[in-house]
């Protein structure tokens, strides 16, 4: 019974990190696709990567809703895709395992 229990915990556990993989991978793609439309070489905004800030300087910036301040883009993003490239930001952000340098070209 207890190892029948322990071993759900685990799927239920795996489940969850390649959901949170996937909901990053997703977030790359939105990212490259939606974000690039503006912060890409020659863009309206400044090129960047999700090493250009720590992964607490991420949750404050989507926290205080710091992109409406210059230009409001929020109705062109679902909360869901939202929630998707931030997680892709912190999990690759410059104090994370996997920093990821490489901007919008």
């Amino acid at each position: 019974m207890v190892r029948g229990i322990m071993i759900i915990a685990a799927a239920v556990l795996i489940w969850g990190a390649q959901l949170s993989l996937s909901q990053a991978d997703d977030g790359k793609n939105l990212f490259i696709d939606k974000c690039g439309k503006c912060h890409r070489s020659g863009g309206e905004a400044p090129v960047f990567a999700p090493s250009k800030f720590a992964s607490g300087q991420w949750e404050r910036f989507f926290k205080r809703e710091k992109h409406k301040r210059k230009k409001d883009i929020s109705s062109q993003f679902s909360a869901e895709e939202i929630e998707s490239i931030k997680k892709y930001l912190m999990l690759h952000a410059a104090d994370s395992d996997k920093p990821e340098a490489v901007g919008l070209k």
